[in-house]
């Protein structure tokens, strides 16, 4: 964005290949998202004109409607669940009903006061969030999710109240489940959208470890003779304090509890296997029961027939199968027996950092440091440099925001 704009922008990547969260890479011919599947969709107009302006929507990707299930108890439930009582047993679908009746007469629930574990029992019922709700999103999370605090859960959650869902069930309305269709590219998955927008940019593989000032201008790891005026920041907000210099830190008046605060954030890491599977007709399975420690099935195979390679046998598919945290070779193999759609093993990977924790003082701990360092011409962008639980859209939407506040710092000078 900065770069289309006329200025002159150097690219520091740590990894040998761009794109973060999002890289993937190939393995016996088959494409690997090595951390989740990403697609792209957005209900932000400037977001949807911007992606689209850098990609041939109809030749280069393909329109998908999301097909996800539950696999609960041995059986397939439509996603979202809330949305599908109806294919649950009669007595656990009754308890819900009247449960969501229950909730939609009471008035005195207080947003503002709610952790997350409270918000799932609270906006669900009971009986919904102890057979999928809870059990779910602790596999996911690892946290006592009755301590985890709301701040993260913007957009990532259908925000539907309790006579919403009643009414939604009644009139089969799938209009409130979040992201119901996606786009996917048709070769490269989303490697290739990180490689297209990365095409014509400087980019230096090698990790930031220092930023120095000097007068108005900045130096990345003591390189003399390049300088910068503005810095944006993409990696691990953690580790921000002991990259800027002690100086900048002093003339921004941080105290050491501060920058301890923001040290001590929490996050959890992927685990992932790329499997080979059974034909199947989703895109995503989630996996809240307790017989299997993995959380997730996402049929990447589904996303684009290109994802597979040509040796791949006739009914079967390319998956990715996910842990939170980290689970060495040989136990997540063992998981997959207890999987469905028979997944065999291909290629592993670990992530140590893909899921960014919240707690109540998170934000206030985050926000501070985020803010003081804007102040002197270092942006935080993205979902490890803001803490911020972001999809793709909203990186790029943060990222739209940066810019507009460089824009502004240029024209104030």
């Amino acid at each position: 964005m900065l770069k289309d704009e006329g200025h002159s922008v150097v690219v520091f990547e740590t990894s040998r290949t761009i794109g973060g969260l999002v890289s993937c890479s190939v393995e016996k011919g088959n494409l690997y998202h090595r951390v989740g599947g990403h697609v792209f969709n957005s209900k932000i107009p400037a977001v949807l004109d911007w992606f689209w302006s850098h990609f041939d929507r109809d030749r280069e990707f393909r329109k998908t409607q999301r097909n996800a299930s539950i696999f609960l108890n041995g059986r397939f439930v439509p996603y979202p669940i809330e949305l599908n009582i109806k294919h649950l047993d009669n007595g656990v679908a009754e308890r819900i009903v009247a449960e969501l009746v229950k909730l939609s007469n009471n008035s005195d629930i207080d947003g503002d006061e709610q952790s997350f574990g409270h918000f799932l029992v609270n906006n669900f019922g009971e009986t919904l969030a102890d057979i999928y709700f809870l059990p779910y999103n602790n596999k996911i999370w690892k946290e006592d999710l009755f301590q985890m605090s709301l701040s993260w859960l913007r957009d990532k959650l259908p925000m539907i109240s309790p006579l919403d869902i009643i009414r939604s069930n009644i009139l089969s309305s799938s209009d409130t489940m979040v992201h119901s269709q996606f786009y996917y590219p048709v070769r490269g998955g989303s490697q290739f959208i990180a490689e297209r927008l990365g095409a014509g940019l400087t980019i230096i593989n090698e990790e930031v470890v220092t930023i120095q000032r000097a007068g108005n201008v900045y130096h990345i790891n003591g390189q003399d003779d390049l300088v910068y005026d503005n810095i944006v920041y993409t990696g691990d907000l953690r580790m921000l304090p002991d990259i800027v210099s002690g100086s900048i830190l002093d003339s921004a008046c941080i105290n050491n509890d501060q920058l301890d605060r923001v040290r001590n954030l929490k996050s959890h890491g992927t685990t992932t296997l790329l499997c080979e599977c059974d034909v199947n007709p989703y895109s995503w399975l989630y996996l809240p029961d307790s017989s299997t420690k993995l959380h997730r099935m996402i049929m990447t195979g589904n996303f684009s027939s290109d994802n597979n390679n040509s040796s791949i046998p006739e009914k079967r598919i390319t998956c990715t199968v996910e842990y939170t945290g980290f689970m060495d070779q040989q136990e997540m193999t063992q998981e997959l027996s207890r999987l469905p759609f028979n997944p065999t093993y291909i290629a592993y990977h670990h992530s140590p950092s893909s899921y960014v924790v919240h707690n109540s003082d998170t934000a206030s701990a985050v926000n501070n440091l985020i803010n003081i360092m804007e102040s002197i011409g270092i942006y935080c962008c993205g979902r490890f440099a803001e803490w911020e639980y972001y999809n793709m859209d909203n990186a790029i939407f943060s990222a739209m925001r940066t810019k507009e506040q460089i824009k502004e710092r240029v024209l104030d000078r």
